[in-house]
């Protein structure tokens, strides 16, 4: 069997942008590593996110890891929160929970806008400190979860609202449903309303946002699924949470930080090295993303030549011919927007059972990798 790495950028594809010429980020960026490992395999755009559901992170990469979406959860949260050693209890639901800004009741960022990651932190610690009924969990940034009890809701069917989907509507509108569904949660939400932060001389107000509802769930194993095992790097929670529950095997490292100040190159290391050991290993790069996310043009497109430079150099030069190499991305992210999006999505396979071959694009995404891993 030929050793196989699947590589996920996050985000990477977008549409394309006027200032660039209308090229989307990735063509205008350079990276010579992705041509030339291009130039050894096959390249092209496909769809990565399954039919019937929303341009997420955790469908897209589920799909392209194999997973039928049977399989699938209703939502990530409790994927992340195994990212932290937990899991989640019988009786138990956990929510996401974004620190957002909103000014005239209207939600303008869902990402802390104007607060570093370390004022971000400590307003997660001091609402995590004087929170009772919920556990609340400070990830990183401005992502939080929430655990709390299943008696503590009326009912678990009401609707959510993604807050990077829902910029400038009412913040109260978005979130009513879910306070009237949760007792605890209607307190909740007063009680932590952070502070008033100036910038740029406004005033904006900081405030906690629950979404995305999800209760205890069970993946088949990557072992199950294809016939061996295998490892994963990554720092995002979800890509962590998704190899956790498929089994597969996730080293601690630090450095990671599932945004552009990652540690590529040891990334890089890593990833070939626990290719000497397993025959599998999924590497997820987050920051594009985030850099989307941030309205980042040129953010986005310095750190994608940052990845091919520091990350994908080094994977080719240090991967005999003969390992699969996979990589993609898993959805679209408009760094103009900060809205993900099903537009198709780069790719790249090196394969030399693949070479001069055609045809690959009949094949669906999520039966790419069992068909590398078969060869």
């Amino acid at each position: 069997m030929m050793k196989t790495m699947i590589i996920i950028l996050d985000g990477l594809a977008d549409e394309p942008i006027k200032d660039l010429g209308y090229k989307s980020s990735y063509d205008y960026a350079k990276h010579e590593n992705l041509d030339r490992l291009a130039a050894q395999g096959i390249k092209g755009y496909f769809n990565a996110c399954p039919q019937g559901h929303l341009p997420e992170s955790m469908n897209c990469i589920l799909n392209l890891l194999g997973i039928s979406q049977e399989h699938f959860p209703k939502s990530r949260a409790a994927l992340e929160l195994l990212a932290h050693s937990r899991v989640l209890g019988e009786d138990e639901v956990v929510l996401r929970c974004n620190l957002v800004a909103v000014e005239d009741k209207k939600l303008i960022s869902f990402n802390g806008g104007g607060l570093t990651k370390q004022e971000m932190k400590t307003v997660s610690e001091q609402a995590a400190g004087i929170t009772s009924n919920i556990d609340f969990i400070h990830l990183s940034g401005y992502r939080n979860l929430l655990v709390m009890n299943k008696k503590d809701f009326y009912s678990l069917d009401c609707l959510t609202y993604p807050p990077h989907e829902s910029l400038g509507e009412d913040i109260e509108s978005l979130l009513g449903e879910l306070c009237r569904s949760s007792e605890v949660l209607r307190n909740f939400l007063p009680n932590n309303e952070v502070r008033s932060h100036g910038e740029e001389g406004k005033q904006y107000q900081y405030v906690f946002y629950p979404w995305g509802i999800a209760e205890k769930s069970k993946l088949p194993t990557f072992q199950e699924l294809h016939g061996i095992s295998g490892a994963a790097v990554c720092g995002a929670e979800i890509a962590k949470g998704i190899a956790l529950a498929l089994g597969l095997y996730v080293p601690e490292m630090e450095g990671l930080t599932a945004d552009i100040d990652t540690n590529l190159v040891l990334k890089a290391e890593s990833a070939c090295s626990l290719l000497e050991e397993y025959d599998f290993v999924f590497v997820h790069i987050n920051g594009l993303d985030e850099a989307s996310h941030r309205y980042d043009v040129n953010e986005k497109i310095r750190f994608i030549e940052k990845v091919d430079k520091e990350f994908v150099a080094y994977v080719v030069n240090n991967l005999d011919s003969e390992t699969n190499i996979f990589i993609c991305a898993d959805h679209a992210t408009s760094p103009l927007t900060g809205k993900h999006s099903v537009l198709d999505v780069p790719y790249i396979i090196r394969s030399q059972y693949l070479q001069n071959r055609t045809g690959i694009e009949s094949i669906s995404t999520g039966e790419i990798l069992k068909y590398l891993l078969s060869i």
